[in-house]
């Protein structure tokens, strides 16, 4: 899975926050992709990815995070053009890992956010 710098290491760090090692998280894309492709074409379609992109916005929105409407119907259409590298329409494992990470990326800055919110 690729990141930039930054990316990678605000990655690192919400793994270590989670107490899951980088190893663990390979583990459960690879388990998480079994599931979510319900179809066992061998890739990931839009809507397959669609639950799984809608339980990382309910999990933000219970942290505080508000989404209007157009956010959340852009949501995977917009997941999907930024992980589909090849642009195929399917997410294969690697792409579906970079999504994933993206989730827990989403989620870490969210609680972030509401941490710094109630400090201040």
């Amino acid at each position: 899975m690729s990141a930039s710098a930054p990316a990678g290491e605000k990655f690192n760090e919400a793994l270590k926050v989670m107490g899951v090692t980088a190893e663990q998280f390979e583990a459960e894309v690879k388990k998480g992709f079994i599931a979510a492709d319900t179809d066992k074409s061998g890739g990931i379609e839009a809507k397959e990815l669609a639950p799984i992109v809608e339980n990382v916005m309910n999990a933000m929105m219970e942290i505080g995070t508000e989404f209007t409407k157009s956010e959340k119907e852009s949501a995977v259409a917009d997941v999907m053009k930024l992980v589909d590298q090849n642009k195929d329409g399917k997410l294969d494992v690697k792409e579906f890992g970079d999504a994933m990470k993206l989730g827990v990326l989403a989620i870490a800055s969210a609680l972030a956010a509401k941490s710094e919110s109630k400090s201040a």
